[in-house]
């Protein structure tokens, strides 16, 4: 199962039964997940002036997501920002500060917009009107550099989240990390002295954040196992 969070302004249910539409051709199990921002739908992490804030944005996924990783996020380009403010939020802002998390780095992003051949016009014109090239060549490097899989027109999402979703493998800490939040209570004996008195549900928010001690961790899970293993082959 593939999970995907979808953030925009505006509900995306129908854009879900969709997507899952989509996946059961392929035999591909989706968790979509909604993630609202900006107005009408997500004016939770909207201010007094009618404008996203950030940290409101970043509080909030912090608040329901704090430890989830996603195969996948799909973001809105424009979010019904005013956009001839200075520092209006969109699409780019947010793929920027999702990346500072660690554990969403790597999760493959995907920008759509209504107006995607608008935004390209517009860029262009920039050039156009100004002659300015590193301006203008700005903009298009910034998305360059957020290494995004896709950016493309609304209508075209689904089938294009579908279509990258697919190629995208397993994170290779996610089982242990379910497996260790499965018995979360638990403690690990005196044999792993790596994270020791943590709980299991601590030791596993320590490999999120990729706690400079989790690769010492993992490398002695591993070999504990192997050991184990060879004990008993040898009995």
């Amino acid at each position: 199962m593939k999970t995907l969070l979808i953030i925009d302004n505006d509900d995306q249910t129908e854009a879900i039964d969709k997507i899952n539409s989509i996946a059961q051709r392929f035999n591909l199990g989706i968790n979509c997940i909604q993630f609202n921002v900006g107005l009408p739908d997500g004016n939770d992490v909207v201010n007094e002036q009618g404008r996203i804030d950030l940290n409101l944005v970043m509080e909030k996924f912090e608040r329901e997501y704090s430890s989830r990783r996603f195969h996948m996020i799909a973001f809105d380009f424009k979010l019904n920002e005013p956009e001839e403010e200075k520092n209006f939020v969109d699409g780019v802002s947010l793929i920027k500060r999702f990346n500072s998390l660690h554990r969403l780095k790597n999760s493959k992003k995907i920008l759509y917009s209504s107006e995607l051949n608008e935004i390209v016009e517009t860029y262009l014109n920039d050039y156009r009107d100004t002659s300015d090239f590193e301006s203008a060549w700005g903009k298009f490097k910034t998305l360059i550099n957020l290494e995004i899989v896709d950016f493309c027109k609304r209508e075209d999402y689904e089938e294009k989240v579908v279509e990258h979703i697919k190629k995208v493998h397993d994170q290779g800490d996610d089982f242990l990390i379910e497996e260790l939040k499965g018995n979360g209570d638990l403690k690990l004996n005196a044999a792993v002295d790596v994270y020791e008195g943590l709980t299991l549900n601590q030791i596993a928010k320590k490999i999120e954040e990729d706690d400079n001690l989790s690769e010492s961790f993992k490398k002695k899970i591993l070999a504990l196992t192997i050991a184990h293993l060879s004990h008993l082959d040898n009995e």
